[in-house]
């Protein structure tokens, strides 16, 4: 398979307060950086066996990065009659911005990766998800798209449909809705800790097990706490005489489980 692709590489001065990433089948990642200026490296990708055709494919492939008001605004998309159309068309978008502004991303159809930075707004469908080291508020929407969640801080609300979550030293007040994946919970503060599952099967793992505050139900499920007991048809509560923290799960036709790390 043939690859051709071009580069436009644009930055972006002082007046924004904001970037929202609108993508279609689009690789997209986002750095935070002790920067003032906003860089954005655009790639287009055109694949097919025949190379001749892939590079004529390109002019298929729109894409723009421009300031609406003071957000910078950066799209891509496809046009083109489908059968015009023969090579595999993508999308690389690259940012490195300053980690104080918020970002928002909405991506079609492929991987998105962010970190280093205060705030983040997520919506993804059948793609993945990777955030790093964010310090003040993630809010994720994922449908068909499996996250990794790494030292997310400050306050996370998540609303994940047949995707798979995944969080390690979630340091963050979380609220999680979720349906139909597992969610494997890597806890390194209080919380609280809120899910609210239906068929999702949730495993918690925390230092200090016993120090928690628990609230758990688990409809036609087990629940299954650190020391090994078991419960099923029955809701667990746990109020410790000093509670380090708040663990409230609600799944259905799956099992929790509290783990110590």
């Amino acid at each position: 398979m043939q690859k051709a692709s071009r580069s436009d590489e644009r930055s972006f001065g002082k007046g924004i307060s904001g970037v929202s990433v609108y993508g279609e089948k689009a690789s997209i990642t986002v750095r935070g950086a002790a920067v003032s200026d906003v860089k954005v490296l655009l790639r287009p990708v055109s694949r097919n066996r025949t190379r001749e055709l892939a590079i004529a494919d390109l002019k298929y492939i729109h894409y723009s990065a421009e300031k609406e008001g003071d957000i910078l605004v950066i799209r891509n998309s496809f046009r083109g009659k489908l059968e015009q159309i023969t090579s595999n068309l993508s999308m690389e978008i690259e940012i490195i911005m300053p980690s104080s502004l918020p970002v928002s991303i909405t991506n079609l159809y492929g991987p998105v990766e962010a970190g280093n930075l205060a705030s983040i707004t997520a919506n993804v469908s059948f793609g993945s998800l990777r955030l790093k080291d964010i310090s003040s508020a993630a809010r994720i929407t994922a449908r068909y798209s499996d996250m990794e969640l790494t030292s997310v801080r400050g306050r996370a609300d998540i609303k994940a449909e047949k995707s798979d979550i995944l969080t390690i030293a979630l340091g963050a007040t979380t609220v999680i809705n979720c349906s139909y994946g597992t969610a494997n919970l890597e806890m390194s503060g209080s919380g609280p800790l809120i899910v609210k599952g239906y068929r999702t099967t949730v495993n918690i793992s925390v230092d200090e097990p016993g120090r928690f505050q628990y609230s758990l139900k688990a409809p036609q499920g087990r629940i299954i706490m650190s020391d090994g007991k078991q419960y099923r048809n029955q809701p667990v509560e746990v109020t410790p005489q000093s509670p380090a923290g708040l663990i409230d799960v609600t799944t259905s036709y799956c099992d929790i489980t509290i783990a110590k790390k």
